[in-house]
C-alpha cells in the first residue's frame, strides 16, 4: 500500500497543482484550450507512439487480450446503466453507464502504467485505449438517441474515433514498427521530450477542469457507479484473466490498472456536449478522481 501510494502520489500532485492554479487564477475554460491542444495533439500522441513503435512482447495475443478487456468495460457500462434506472433526478442512464465504465485511459492511463510497470506497459495501455474508445463511442450515441438521427450520431462518433490523435499515433507506431527502422535522433529527441511532458501537462489540465466543476453530494446511485468503476472493474478484469490465461503478465497488470482508473474527464465533456446530466457527470469525474486516491494505491501495490 505504501509503495503504491508513493508511485501514484506524483500524479495526484500534478492534479492538485492544477486545482490550486485554477482556484488562485480563476481562468476560464477558453484560456486552457492551448494547454489541452498541446496535450491532445502532441504530448500524449508522442507518448503512445514512443511506447508502441517497437514490437512489444505479448503482441501476438492482442486480439484475445482486447476481447477480454473490452468485454469487461462493456459489462461495467451495462451495470451502470441499470443502476441509473429510475433515479429521482431523471438523470440519463447513459451517464451512469459512463461513470461506471469509462476509465481515464487517455490522460492518466499510459503515463501511470508506464511509471508503475515500465516501458513495456505503454503498448498494452495504448491498445486498451483504442479498443475502449471505439466501444464507448459506439455505445454512447445509441444509448442517448431517441430513435431519430441514430445513424448520423453513430457516424459522427465513428469519425471522431477514426481521426482521434491517440488512435492515429498508435496506428502510425504499429506501421513504423513493422518496417524495422529506427528513428533518426533529430526526430526521436523531440518526441521523447513531448513524451515526458505528457503526464504533468495532462494531469495539470485535468486539475484545472476539476476545480471549475465542483460538485455537490454523492447520491447513492452515483456512489454505486463509482464503486463499480474503482473496485468492481479491476476485480472483474483480474478474474477474467484468471479464467482466460496465457497472456503476458505485464499486459495483464496494465489491463487491471487501466480498469482501476477513475472516470475519464470525457464523461463530463460528452454529457455537456449533449446537454444531459451535466452536473451528474461533473460529480462523477470529481469524486471518482478523489476516491481513486485511496483505491488506486491498493491496486498498484499488487504489482509494485
Amino acid at each position: 500500500m505504501i509503495v503504491g501510494l508513493g508511485l501514484i502520489a506524483p500524479f495526484f500532485i500534478y492534479i492538485l497543482s492544477g486545482v490550486i492554479a485554477q482556484i488562485l487564477l480563476r481562468h476560464g475554460a477558453d484560456q486552457q484550450r492551448w494547454l489541452d491542444a498541446f496535450v491532445f495533439y502532441l504530448a500524449l500522441p508522442a507518448l503512445l507512439f514512443q511506447s508502441v513503435r517497437t514490437v512489444p512482447p505479448g503482441a501476438e495475443s492482442l486480439v484475445g487480450f482486447l476481447a477480454v478487456t473490452t468485454t469487461m468495460t462493456g459489462m461495467m457500462f451495462v451495470i451502470g446503466w441499470f443502476i441509473g434506472r429510475g433515479n429521482q433526478a431523471e438523470d440519463h442512464r447513459a451517464v451512469f453507464g459512463l461513470a461506471a465504465s469509462y476509465s481515464n485511459i487517455g490522460y492518466m492511463g499510459p503515463a501511470l502504467t508506464v511509471a508503475v510497470l515500465g516501458p513495456a506497459a505503454g503498448a498494452p495501455a495504448a491498445f486498451v485505449f483504442c479498443a475502449d474508445v471505439l466501444l464507448i463511442f459506439t455505445i454512447w450515441p445509441m444509448m442517448i438517441g431517441d430513435g431519430t438521427g441514430g445513424s448520423a450520431r453513430l457516424w459522427q462518433s465513428m469519425r471522431k474515433v477514426i481521426t482521434h490523435p491517440f488512435i492515429l499515433a498508435t496506428i502510425a507506431a504499429l506501421l513504423f514498427a513493422s518496417t524495422g527502422w529506427s528513428l533518426p535522433k533529430f526526430i526521436d529527441t523531440p518526441l521523447t521530450g513531448f513524451q515526458h511532458a505528457a503526464a504533468p501537462a495532462a494531469l495539470f489540465s485535468l486539475g484545472l477542469t476539476l476545480a471549475r466543476n465542483r460538485g455537490g453530494h454523492v447520491e447513492t446511485r452515483l456512489g454505486a457507479c463509482l464503486a463499480v468503476k474503482l473496485i468492481i472493474h479491476p476485480l472483474a478484469v483480474a478474474l477474467a484473466f484468471m479464467l482466460v490465461s496465457g497472456f503476458d503478465p505485464i499486459w495483464v497488470a496494465t489491463a487491471i490498472i487501466m480498469g482501476a482508473l477513475p472516470p475519464a474527464a470525457n464523461v463530463y465533456v460528452m454529457a455537456r456536449a449533449e446537454g444531459i446530466s451535466v452536473a451528474l457527470s461533473a460529480r462523477a469525474v470529481l469524486y471518482g478522481t478523489l476516491f481513486s486516491a485511496v483505491t488506486l494505491p491498493v491496486v498498484i501495490s499488487l504489482f509494485a
